[in-house]
């Protein structure tokens, strides 16, 4: 399991603080905590279960494209449902650890046995990239209409705490994505860095093997899920700043 935090990676003369004292502090207005496990102290409460299951895409992840050269997926993946405003998870029991993420079981069990058997990498990265958006709300056309600020602070509210199960949200960001692909990715046995930027900006990075030589790709988890972005393009360079 791991936490991480604002600070994160932590700077020199930074000490990592332990998740008890994270979880005793104060909610407050800064960014929340986001917390990787499948163990914890409660099991997550019916109504999460239901919001995962109204939120997330119930597209087969075997069938989602990407492209590795800058093509768009096809008109029929960028359609997205309506889905109902998620209900506020009941309030969680004062155990000093936090919540089981039930839904993340789900997305590494869910990952494992339809990534994972995909007979190449590049298919592998597609489809896992199509998976994780569809998890965190879909393709993002404004991050403002997205309302993750809202969404991540009403989670903060119900919870009592700034310690976020990952599972927890639904509609996330590109530091939030950009942990869950690296998560699953792990699970899956797909090698991806999870890199740190400026602006609240993460994101990942892959090598694929094309015509003998090693290319270094971006992955695109919000504007166009599966596409992967030459690194030091002026692609990349946008999804990394803009």
């Amino acid at each position: 399991s791991s936490g991480i935090n604002a600070e994160w990676p932590l700077r020199p003369g930074d000490d990592f603080k332990p998740i008890k004292l994270l979880l005793d502090r104060k909610v407050d207005n800064k960014r929340a905590v986001l917390y990787v496990s499948s163990i914890g102290a409660d099991p997550e409460p019916a109504d999460m279960k239901s919001e995962a299951s109204t939120t997330g895409s119930t597209t087969n992840v075997k069938t989602g494209r990407g492209t590795a050269k800058g093509k768009k997926p096809h008109k029929a993946e960028e359609k997205k449902e309506e889905v109902p405003e998620p209900e506020p998870p009941k309030e969680q029991k004062d155990t000093g650890k936090p919540r089981v993420d039930s839904s993340l079981r789900e997305y590494i069990e869910e990952a494992t046995s339809a990534v994972g058997p995909l007979p190449t990498q590049a298919e592998q990265i597609a489809a896992l990239s199509v998976y994780v958006s569809n998890q965190m709300g879909g393709p993002v056309t404004s991050i403002a209409a997205l309302s993750y600020d809202l969404h991540i602070a009403q989670i903060k509210a119900d919870l009592k705490t700034n310690v976020i199960p990952i599972g927890f949200i639904k509609r996330g960001i590109f530091y939030h994505r950009a942990l869950l692909f690296k998560v699953l990715a792990d699970r899956v046995g797909v090698p991806a860095s999870l890199v740190r930027g400026e602006y609240n900006r993460a994101w990942n990075e892959v090598t694929l093997v094309e015509g003998g030589k090693s290319k270094h790709y971006l992955v695109d988890l919000m504007w166009e899920p599966g596409q992967l972005l030459e690194v030091g393009s002026h692609g990349a360079g946008v999804y990394k700043k803009l």
